[in-house]
């Protein structure tokens, strides 16, 4: 028992540096992407606050490790000492707000990636998959502390009651088993969003790979809350196994939540440049150009203002090589319609938008000057804008 608690509590105090270290990087990365502090978004300020649960899941589980609970063998409460059955249910009122504090960490990390995925999707027919996703993990969260709360124990004082009357208020059993269902189901929904759109980025195969692997990790959520409860269900009375898989649960959510947004940071400390180094370039007869990149992380190095710009939205938000910002309203014209892309003449301006089926030479009059109004007519967001001249004797 003595070896059980010291070697949850060096895992713990290890993992928790991390962690945080992982927020703090995810921050600065934001800072050096937007600019300014200020300008973080709302799911930074829930990062911020997740700092605050996984730092409680932390403390309850070590106060928990260190006291005795009511989840304990049939008759063991009766021989108590009264010190003993007060450390009991100290130990027992720990075990709630460990829960509470798992629930909000695990939530709130899907939330910070939810609103990535929005960003990511944003005129694409994937954005309306993340919200019914967002819907059912507010529908679930909510449910789960209606059951916790309010259904599977009371009065609910006898969470902390020993020795309890019912044994849903020392197991919590049916509490496992239902945000288990709501935990592990949302986030097989959520790996789901940005694959598809990896996948048909028109990206070199390489980084495809390692994009499509970063947000593959919440597989390693799904493992751990699959072990955790494993463990809560199989072990024997007085076993704390379960608890080091609390821990692997809660840091694994940080460490997925935040390591998309990492790429500035590390762009900057290593001098890696943009993520996605491919070009769209139109030189002139002197061979200088104009080239900018669109990619998933970072600017690049040669064009940092302009790239900035191209490479992510107002938001500061990735956004994917094929991504093609275009609104459903207007025209006929839904997620995934390109737009013609017009003759190339002299100052003529080229709007770029995806390949499509149309026959080669197909034209449209080039954008002038009421150029905004066609545009919220249409429905149509420009992302990349070229302008090709030539020089004539």
């Amino acid at each position: 028992m003595v070896d059980s608690v010291q070697s949850l509590t060096i895992e713990s105090w290890t993992l928790y540096p991390f962690g945080i270290l992982l927020i703090a990087a995810r921050i600065i990365s934001r800072r050096i992407l937007l600019g300014s502090f200020k300008k973080l978004q709302i799911d930074d300020w829930i990062m911020l606050f997740v700092a605050v649960t996984f730092t409680g899941v932390i403390v309850s589980v070590n106060q928990v490790s260190h006291n005795l609970s009511n989840y304990l063998p049939p008759g063991a409460a009766e021989s108590f000492t009264s010190e003993e059955r007060e450390n009991a249910i100290y130990g027992s009122k720990f075990v709630m707000v460990l829960e509470e504090f798992m629930l909000a960490n695990t939530w709130l990390c899907k939330a910070c990636l939810l609103i990535l995925y929005h960003q990511m999707t944003l005129g694409l027919k994937q954005n309306k998959l993340v919200k019914i996703v967002g819907g059912y993990c507010i529908f679930g969260y909510v449910l789960v502390q209606i059951l916790y709360l309010g259904v599977w124990c009371r009065p609910i004082q006898q969470y902390w009651q020993v020795p309890v009357d019912n044994s849903q208020c020392a197991s919590y059993y049916n509490h496992l088993i239902t945000s288990s269902v709501f935990n592990i189901t949302s986030d097989l929904m959520m790996i789901y969003i940005p694959l598809p759109i990896l996948i048909k980025a028109r990206l070199p195969m390489k980084r495809k790979i390692i994009l499509c692997g970063v947000f593959s990790l919440g597989l390693l959520v799904i493992l751990s809350a699959i072990l955790n409860r494993y463990y809560n269900f199989t072990e024997p009375y007085g076993s704390l196994i379960y608890l080091n898989w609390y821990v692997g649960e809660a840091a694994t959510s940080v460490f997925v939540a935040n390591v998309p947004h990492l790429w500035p940071l590390l762009s900057r400390i290593f001098a890696l440049g943009a993520f996605d180094s491919l070009r769209r370039t139109t030189g002139n007869s002197s061979g200088n150009g104009d080239s900018g990149g669109k990619g998933f992380y970072g600017k690049g190095s040669s064009t940092a203002k302009n790239s900035r710009a191209r490479n992510y939205d107002q938001h500061g938000y990735i956004r994917s090589e094929s991504e093609e910002r275009i609104a459903s309203a207007g025209a006929g014209l839904g997620a995934g319609t390109a737009w013609p892309l017009p003759d190339p003449k002299d100052g003529a301006t080229l709007e770029m938008g995806p390949l499509d089926n149309r026959p080669m030479g197909y034209t449209a009059p080039p954008v002038g000057d009421d150029e905004k109004a066609h545009d919220h007519k249409d429905g149509i967001l420009r992302t990349v804008q070229i302008r090709q001249y030539s020089n004539e004797a």
